[in-house]
């Protein structure tokens, strides 16, 4: 929290910048440069957790949360004096969201996580369901069991998530295996033990990652290539490679 907060202040100082330099300025766009660079690294992370590539995704995360909080930082230098209601405020307000909600995840939810997991570990696990239909449990298990044979042998059913190399060898059998279990944990009652907040609050950080992933590369596109249609048969002030759309 003390991190977000102090992106917080120095976005509010940067806005009142009085000098604060026009997006296509030098200045600015070497910031909306580095800032975007720096803004991969959350991807790196996703990549490196899911394809089992590391072995010490913490300091993947660590390394997200700096390279976000500075990338932002030189992003909003970047937009201070643009138009904020325009399709590039959209993505600009798509980041913010994100890191309002990743910190909000990280210091609130996390830690109802992380009771729920202790209070479980000291009982019997999930609480599941008085009506939970063993034999229909055990045919979900056994399922997912024979489909792991073919996923990865090597791997126990109880441990097993698909993770990036799964996904692009076997989609179609990732994409089964992941059904199996999310009906496993509705049957048990994981889902419900965890929360609907738990439960939804990461996929929808990860849409929202996606939204903005796209609406970056839509508004580097647009600038490099369609200048012309961005100033709107206004200047062309910044670096671009053609000026299509004018």
């Amino acid at each position: 929290m003390m991190l977000t907060g102090s992106v917080i202040a120095i976005a509010a100082l940067i806005m009142l910048w009085s000098s604060v330099p026009t997006p296509g300025s030098p200045l600015a766009q070497l910031c909306g440069a580095l800032g975007a660079l720096l803004l991969l690294a959350p991807l790196a992370f996703v990549i490196m957790k899911r394809s089992g590539l590391t072995n010490s995704p913490p300091a993947w995360f660590i390394g997200h949360v700096l390279a976000t909080s500075l990338g932002t930082c030189l992003i909003f230098i970047h937009v201070a004096a643009g138009d904020w209601f325009s399709p590039p405020g959209i993505v600009l307000l798509l980041l913010v969201f994100l890191i309002l909600q990743g910190s909000l995840l990280r210091a609130i939810f996390s830690r109802g996580f992380s009771l729920l997991f202790a209070r479980n570990s000291a009982s019997t696990g999930f609480s599941a369901p008085g009506t939970l239909d063993k034999a229909a449990l055990q045919t979900v298990i056994d399922a997912k069991t024979q489909l792991l044979g073919t996923l990865d042998p090597a791997a126990e059913e109880a441990l097993f998530s698909p993770a990036l190399k799964h996904w692009l060898r076997h989609p179609w059998k990732s994409f089964r295996y992941l059904a199996l279990a999310e009906r496993e944990a509705r049957m048990i009652g994981a889902r419900a033990s965890a929360g609907i907040e738990l439960g939804w609050s990461r996929r929808i950080h990860m849409l929202a990652a996606l939204g903005f992933y796209l609406g970056l590369v839509s508004h580097i596109v647009v600038v490099l290539f369609f200048a012309g249609y961005a100033a709107d048969g206004g200047s062309i002030d910044w670096w671009h490679i053609t000026d299509w759309g004018g």
